[in-house]
């Protein structure tokens, strides 16, 4: 507080106690500030250190990606067969077909196979979150709206889990592929190799 007991020398000593008090108080402001951003770059940064090896992960919502179609996205893999998994964070069937789907990669690991999983969440740390804690490897898109509109065009994707099965020229198989549980999913993917 601003003391002024009519003698110059108290008042001056007053603003100074004041203008120090403040000058702590706005230092103590950015320090926490400071402590909060690093904080949180940390977090970030331990989010997609801890992602399971062998993961590549795109958000189609990012401008960068604006000009990325579907048909763009398959061609990335041309001859590979495709093994395409429509799912989301929120979908406890999706979620429950993961552990197969991990089983199944590593089957054909090293083989002309590429698992591709595309997520209609429309929150990307839901995403990324599901994608660490269910160990999701292979290649992860979030679907942007357009991506969503085109696949849904050529796919009628009402319900997921959806897999599509593509063959090695890119070409659809199978547009309702078993799921990776199922033990004929290998047989149909060992006859497109």
């Amino acid at each position: 507080m601003l003391f002024y007991n009519k003698t110059k020398n108290n008042f001056i000593f007053a603003i100074k106690l004041k203008i120090k008090t403040m000058n702590t108080i706005k230092t103590l402001a950015i320090a926490i500030v400071l402590l909060i951003s690093v904080n949180v770059l940390a977090q970030q940064k331990t989010t997609y250190e801890q992602l399971p090896e062998g993961t590549t992960m795109v958000n189609l919502n990012d401008s960068k990606y604006a000009g990325m179609s579907f048909e763009n996205i398959i061609n990335l893999y041309k001859g590979k067969v495709i093994y395409l998994d429509f799912w989301a964070s929120w979908c406890r069937p999706c979620k429950n077909e993961m552990p197969h789907s991990l089983k199944m990669q590593q089957h054909f690991k090293g083989q002309d196979v590429v698992f591709l999983y595309i997520s209609s969440d429309r929150d990307a740390n839901a995403w990324k979150n599901s994608v660490k804690a269910l160990k999701i490897t292979g290649e992860n898109y979030l679907v942007s709206g357009k991506v969503w509109n085109e696949y849904n065009t050529l796919f009628n994707v009402q319900y997921i889990p959806r897999y599509v099965l593509i063959d090695k020229e890119g070409n659809v198989v199978n547009e309702n592929a078993k799921r990776p549980s199922s033990p004929e999913s290998i047989k149909d993917i060992e006859k497109l190799l």
